[in-house]
């Protein structure tokens, strides 16, 4: 029930979040994004029960609205500023090769953390950690990107024939900036249901989506399996890791197309569905194979969605949350299908099964996308 809150409350919170990233200052956005991150860790301290969890996951939920769109949108804007949009891929591979190895790094530290102070000593840790992402988000330059659409400009700008600002802020008054934001929003949504490349990937996007779903079961699975506490963290350290292998290769993983992409997919969702049903560190390590090659593909979205917007793009905010709402939207298939299914049957195969019958119509979906980087001639 948590994780279907979760998921839930981020549709009502991603696209209008997209949609102000794309009118304010992103680096603000990114910071109070960091703020309400730290202060869903501080509920789950103090407040450590259902209702307090349910609090914390909205808080999260809200946390992750803020900033899904609006990084890739300032992180792809100051590349484009500086020349180097064909980059992003590589880019966002490696940073998120990077987070993802100290994200393996603090997994692993969970075992002897727990062990030492138990889920106080954890969480403690984790809040910390919360913390140093906000002032590490303070030290972010100054976002550049292009300028907002005509249309927004004039009702938002208080001098609509000065010359276009660098990073505009819309006029304080709220009817001005509620119309603004309006007309943001429709361009955006505009973008995104036009057909075409933008449209192929964002379906494909929501398809890849429901095999990493499968990952909030691996702990489960893994216990079911008869590891400890201790080893199943040390597991799913070595699955972040693989995960982190992965990524770092998402950037060539956005130029494949047709046959090679499909039969990527068609990889992961049976190594998924052969880990969950294997025994040990056997099934371990297909599940932590699986997982990376999933992962990279939807890594690999995300360039493809930022090349089939183009350079140009006003709106990348905005339809980067549409984008996160496609995901929501496959991550909610896996959780109904498996919650549903385990109400009669086991986990352990509900979810091998599920993964391996999710792979079939995310190959389709992957056959159809558009390649991830300009050179290619795909992508724009």
């Amino acid at each position: 029930m948590l994780l279907a809150v979760w998921s839930v409350s981020a549709f009502v919170l991603e696209i209008p979040s997209g949609a102000w990233a794309d009118l304010l200052d992103r680096r603000r956005m990114l910071l109070a994004s960091g703020l309400v991150y730290v202060s869903a860790f501080a509920v789950w301290m103090v407040w450590p029960t259902f209702w307090g969890f349910l609090l914390g996951f909205l808080l999260w939920s809200c946390s992750d609205a803020l900033h899904s769109g609006t990084w890739e949108a300032y992180l792809f804007d100051q590349l484009t500023a500086q020349g180097h949009a064909v980059q992003y891929a590589h880019v966002k591979a490696r940073s998120e090769s990077i987070a993802l190895l100290v994200m393996a790094g603090a997994i692993a530290a969970a075992a002897p953390l727990h062990h030492l102070g138990g889920y106080p000593l954890v969480g403690a840790a984790s809040l910390a950690a919360a913390l140093v992402h906000v002032g590490v988000t303070l030290r972010l330059p100054r976002p550049a990107r292009p300028g907002i659409p005509a249309s927004v400009e004039r009702l938002t700008s208080p001098h609509p024939t000065s010359p276009r600002a660098v990073d505009p802020v819309p006029d304080p008054a709220a009817g001005a900036a509620s119309a603004g934001w309006a007309a943001t929003l429709r361009e955006g949504l505009g973008q995104a249901r036009a057909a075409g490349p933008v449209r192929r990937v964002l379906v494909g996007y929501a398809a890849v989506v429901t095999l990493v779903g499968v990952d909030e079961y691996f702990a489960l699975v893994l216990a079911e399996d008869g590891l400890a506490v201790g080893r199943v963290a040390l597991a799913m350290a070595g699955v972040v890791l693989l995960e982190a292998l992965g990524t770092s290769m998402s950037d060539r993983i956005a130029g494949l197309t047709r046959w090679r992409h499909a039969g990527l997919v068609l990889l992961a969702g049976l190594l998924l569905g052969l880990g969950a049903w294997g025994t040990g560190w056997a099934g371990a390590l297909a599940l932590g194979l699986g997982y990376a090659a999933a992962s990279s593909l939807y890594l690999a979205g995300d360039s493809r969605l930022q090349h089939a917007l183009g350079a140009d793009s006003q709106v990348r905010a905005t339809v980067t949350s549409v984008a996160g709402v496609a995901s929501e939207v496959g991550f909610l298939v896996t959780l109904t299908l498996v919650g549903l299914l385990t109400l009669h049957l086991e986990l352990t195969p509900v979810v091998a099964g599920t993964a391996i019958a999710l792979s079939v119509p995310a190959a389709v979906a992957a056959w159809r996308m558009p390649a991830g980087s300009p050179e290619d001639g795909h992508g724009c």
